[in-house]
């Protein structure tokens, strides 16, 4: 996967990750056929972007259909990205956002 510049921002040498990219890297690992990734693995990113997209929707996005499609076949392109980056902004910030991950199973503060 591609890190395209508006997933991450470095802050005092240290790298994060916004809400697309998190996304982005959960569509990755569903939607990639190396066999690189175990099957629990893929779960747990289908189980992502449904609760990130359910939130979304709940937020007011609107081209959830649009989105899904792109995230699994065209993540990398500029309109994925930037429909990501829609997306997660209509969550309605961080706490949602952290909310959203517990109800895909993921730990949002580290962890399993």
């Amino acid at each position: 996967m591609n890190f395209h510049p508006k997933l991450f921002k470095v802050i005092d040498g240290e790298t994060f990750i916004n809400g697309a990219g998190v996304l982005l890297m959960a569509a990755n690992t569903l939607h990639s056929n190396d066999g690189q990734f175990a099957e629990v693995a893929r779960q747990r990113a289908q189980s992502t972007i449904d609760a990130l997209l359910s939130a979304a929707r709940a937020g007011g996005f609107t081209q959830g259909d649009v989105l899904e499609t792109l995230l699994s076949t065209d993540r990398n392109s500029e309109r994925a990205v930037d429909l990501s980056i829609i997306a997660m902004d209509c969550i309605g910030g961080a706490e949602a956002f952290c909310n959203a991950l517990a109800r895909a199973g993921v730990n949002p503060t580290g962890g399993a």
